[in-house]
């Protein structure tokens, strides 16, 4: 493509092609949005993928920005918003669930209550007692004599004047209800037993399990029957019409709404409740959630009964390739530049080199990537401040841009997977000044020995299989035996294969695999003493990479 003249145009100060977090980013998210081929599997109210999953940056919360841009009936429900450390500060929860007595069936109700009452209010326009009066007269009369569905309109009419005001008053309403209940439970049938944080220490064995008894009794029964028919009537009676779809979104699960522990059972029970309202056909619920997150959701919840491949069909699994980016890129360079750089469509070539390093510019900044349009964004985002006053973007440029951005998305790393992988700066010191491939025995004895005092400072059984290894290694008499060295370097290899740091090529006739690759099936064990390791070019700059074979 033949450059354009650049006599008159100078790069200026604040020019981005947009932000890092679709959130803040609708200047050109509205016109520069990039279908994958997600969109359509999304909107469509039949298909059954709801759970939209990804790692950070991959484009999820644009994705329902876009649906909730497209759509006339959208209910967007924000996680800060539900009052959930109503429950996770609850003195009567946590004593029952102390002393061994499941509130799976709570949670799933919670999310059941608090999605039926929004659904009706937004197809009534319930914001007040005289509307909601007028819901139920207008039901009332379209079911009369229909018994079951008579007893869920009375679940409704029981709810009050608490039906039409905010999420957060209703679920603490329910919260209270399910406390009130189980209070009286035990007042009644096991009398001398003081509620408390600490009072489940102090009971008896019987009176353990008759708490325990008498607790469970509660919460299978509490509003089940009431609100199990709820989701017939919504789906028989009230969205009944396949052309007025509505849609409930739910995004940023995995920022601190409420305590790790109860944010992963509220979660198993979210996508379990996804699955129920399935009968509402016209009604989907569509959520995000990063894979890390939902693994570790699996992971804790794997005593609850819970069956994941259940679950499948429900996620849909967001990916880019290099010709998508592109397409991304070339909007948000013309979004930009149109009408300031020329008369004319402004495309990334345009403004780029057309070699770096004996490549494409495309090319080098999107192997310097995850294949997440954020990194895209942020690295040409960095190349537009460093050039600042001037009238092209040169190869220079583009390496002076690279060390902030290669810092950068070390930091994000760190960041995105602190809470699975707390240690993960120390694992990737260990590629400092590396080659930019290595042999894994690369990675000496002697480096793993140090690492492995500061592995040891984290219980074993809250750490990554690392810190397991670490602490197997300490139990064994010194000097540790050669197994337990091999173990601990092929775990820490495989979390930063899996963090995306590093590819693995196994042996000599396998390709190299990527964690961004989900085809492949790499676990520790399959990492040998003769597997060669390649270090990621996101993180050439700030490892300071040799990059000689």
């Amino acid at each position: 493509m033949t450059k354009i003249a650049k006599k008159d145009f100078v790069f200026k100060k604040h020019m981005t092609i947009g932000e890092a977090d679709a959130e803040n980013d609708n200047h050109f998210l509205d016109d520069c949005f990039v279908d994958i081929g997600d969109y359509e599997v999304i909107e469509n109210t039949e298909a059954p993928q709801s759970i939209v999953l990804g790692r950070t940056g991959i484009g999820k919360s644009a994705l329902l920005e876009q649906l909730e841009k497209n759509s006339e009936r959208v209910i967007r429900i924000e996680p800060e918003a539900l009052a959930l450390r109503h429950i996770s500060n609850s003195t009567i929860l946590n004593f029952f669930e102390d002393l061994g007595v499941n509130l799976d069936i709570f949670y799933n109700l919670l999310w059941q209550h608090t999605f039926s009452v929004e659904l009706i209010k937004h197809k009534y326009n319930i914001d007040s007692v005289q509307a909601k009066t007028n819901f139920l007269d207008t039901i009332s009369a379209l079911i009369s004599g229909n018994y079951k569905k008579q007893q869920a309109l009375k679940y409704i009419e029981d709810w009050g004047d608490k039906f039409w005001v905010d999420t957060e008053t209703r679920i603490k309403e329910f919260t209270d209800k399910l406390e009130a209940s189980l209070k009286s439970s035990i007042d009644s049938n096991v009398p001398g037993v003081k509620i408390s944080t600490q009072a489940g220490a102090m009971l008896s064995e019987e009176q353990k399990l008759e708490v325990i008894h008498y607790g469970k009794k509660v919460v299978s029964t509490v509003q089940i029957e009431k609100l199990s028919k709820i989701v017939n009537l919504l789906s028989e009676d009230i969205f009944n019409d396949s052309q007025q779809k509505v849609y409930i979104i739910i995004d940023r699960l995995d920022e601190n709404w409420v305590d790790d522990e109860l944010r992963y059972k509220l979660i198993k029970a979210l996508v379990e409740t996804i699955k129920k309202f399935r009968n509402i056909k016209p009604v989907k619920i569509v959520i995000t959630l990063r894979t890390d997150l939902l693994n570790r959701v699996l992971e804790k919840t794997r005593d609850s009964g819970f069956q994941p491949e259940k679950y499948n069909s429900f996620y849909l699994k967001m990916e880019w390739n290099k010709e998508q980016l592109k397409c991304l890129l070339d909007k948000r360079v013309n979004q930009l530049l149109k009408y300031k750089y020329t008369n004319a469509e402004v495309y990334f070539d345009d403004i780029f080199p057309n070699k770096i390093d004996k490549i494409t510019s495309l090319d080098y900044i999107i192997e310097r990537t995850l294949l997440r349009p954020r990194d895209a964004i942020i690295f040409v985002n960095e190349c537009l401040i460093e050039a600042q006053g001037k009238t092209e973007i040169t190869n220079s440029i583009i390496k002076q841009a690279e060390q902030s951005y290669s810092q950068g998305r070390l930091d994000s790393l760190k960041f995105e997977w602190y809470v699975e992988h707390p240690l993960l700066d120390k694992y990737v010191n260990l590629l400092h000044q590396k080659n930019s491939r290595f042999k894994t025995n690369t990675i000496s004895d002697e480096e793993l020995e140090l690492l492995i005092l500061d592995l040891v400072e984290i219980p074993e059984n809250m750490g990554d299989i690392a810190v397991k290894s670490a602490h197997a290694f300490m139990k064994n008499k010194f000097p540790a035996t050669t197994t337990h060295m091999i173990q601990l370097r092929q775990n820490i290899l495989y979390i930063l294969y899996k963090v995306g740091v590093i590819g693995i090529k196994t042996d000599g006739v396998s390709s190299v695999k990527w964690g961004h690759d989900r085809t492949q099936n790499l676990t520790p064990k399959k990492i040998e003493a003769t597997s060669i390791v390649y270090i990621h070019k996101i993180l050439w700059r700030c490892l300071a990479i040799d990059k000689r074979p």
